[in-house]
């Protein structure tokens, strides 16, 4: 009786080399995540250019804005620079692997909160031996459109 209940694929735990159990991803450049960076940058600083403020004031946010919008469209819509992820595996059991755009792996486990849209999917995770956790946005036209809707599967019913 085990060996039919082993061999059947939606019984018990999933395996861990079942590939059904497990959404391995290459993350691309989104044109899309750095249109709407740029856009929500542009928003900001106009927003600031109204407020009542000194102009060395509003001379330090703007170069400040303007950092960051640079460095968060390298990072989340060109996917490169330090912290950039390139690939991603998770799997039923919330086994994360990364592989950052330096080429550098790294691991960890699903955190609770992660996103699910058709439009966008954060994921979550904290890696081994860090206290925070920390968040991958990933958009559709940056993936593979079956694998983005397995992960989007694997991360809403686990």
């Amino acid at each position: 009786m085990a060996a039919v209940r082993d061999s059947f694929k939606y019984s018990g735990e999933p395996r861990g080399n079942d590939p059904a159990w497990r959404v391995d991803i290459s993350l691309g450049p989104s044109p899309r995540t750095g249109a709407w960076v740029t856009a929500l940058a542009a928003a900001a600083l106009v927003a600031m250019l109204g407020a009542q403020l000194p102009g060395s004031a509003k001379a330090a946010i703007a170069v400040a804005l303007g950092v960051a919008a640079v460095r968060s469209v390298r990072r989340e819509a060109w996917r490169e620079g330090s912290g950039a992820v390139r690939r991603l595996a998770v799997d039923l059991s919330g086994r994360v692997e990364v592989e950052l755009a330096d080429g550098r792996p790294d691991r960890g486990r699903l955190a609770t909160g992660s996103f699910v849209a058709p439009w966008l999917t954060v994921v979550r995770w904290v890696p081994d031996g860090a206290r925070l956790s920390r968040a991958i946005a990933i958009v559709p036209d940056a993936v593979d459109r079956g694998e983005f809707r397995r992960l989007r599967i694997l991360l809403k019913w686990r």
